[in-house]
């Protein structure tokens, strides 16, 4: 049996990816992961001051100590790789891009990859801290039973998270006769019809468009960071959504 592959499975998409920015598309088709360089403490420091935020508050979100970070940020404390990669992810959630040399700088478009459990976990949390102020959620082809798969322990605590968000315009399609709505707490469904409804997740969250490929085994996250693609696929999911019935 021939092994379907990430193209494969994203070719329903062709259509959609018209009059957008090729350069970007074919990096996400190939699967190319960003490059994550080790963060220095130079670096460090000058994204905090990029973000104006203070040592408590970056300490807080990581779960240690101020003083703790302190000495991180001046070099004066080993640190663990996991450490660093977690310091490093908490910048470039809020949009912050390391480059060589030290160098810093906000990010422009681009595409990120989450690969397993773990870093889907990571892209929920992603798309949390993009909205948790407030916004819009837009989500096709979903079947709940592969997000609650990988989510696993982690669901209720996700799902209680988007619950408290005030101001949220969420909306997801998923099959016909689906029922298994578990986020109608906080979420809106309607149903598309069989042939409509495509493998491959697509969601939308601030500007970041992302596709989810669900395996057996693996899950990995495609995530487009690109205002004007993201718009594009927002207005086919509008009229996708005033087609689809209510649940």
């Amino acid at each position: 049996m021939k092994k379907i592959t990430c193209i494969d499975r994203i070719s329903c998409y062709k259509d959609l990816i018209i009059h957008v920015n090729f350069s970007l598309i074919l990096i996400f088709l190939t699967g190319e992961e960003r490059r994550r360089n080790m963060i220095t403490p130079t670096q460090m420091r000058a994204a905090r001051a990029m973000l104006d935020v203070s040592q408590g508050h970056v300490a807080q979100y990581l779960g240690i100590a101020a003083n703790t970070l302190s000495k991180i940020e001046s070099g004066q404390s080993d640190v663990s790789g996991t450490r660093l990669t977690d310091i490093q992810r908490f910048y470039e959630r809020e949009g912050v891009e390391f480059t060589d040399n030290d160098g810093v700088r906000w990010k422009t478009s681009g595409v990120d990859t989450y690969s397993g459990k773990l870093g889907f976990l990571e892209f929920i949390m992603d798309v949390y801290e993009a909205v948790k102020n407030g916004g819009e959620i837009c989500v096709n082809n979903v079947n709940e039973a592969d997000f609650l798969k990988w989510e696993g322990d982690e669901a209720d605590a996700h799902m209680a998270r988007m619950a408290s968000i005030e101001n949220l315009n969420f909306r997801i399609l998923v099959e016909e006769g689906d029922l298994n709505v578990v986020g109608e707490g906080y979420a809106q469904y309607k149903g598309i019809p069989k042939e409509k409804f495509g493998g491959v997740p697509l969601y939308l969250y601030g500007d970041k468009a992302a596709l989810i490929v669900f395996e057996p085994e693996d899950v990995q996250v495609f995530v487009i960071r690109h205002s004007a693609i993201t718009q594009y696929f927002r207005d086919r999911f509008n009229v996708a959504w005033k087609q689809a019935k209510e649940i």
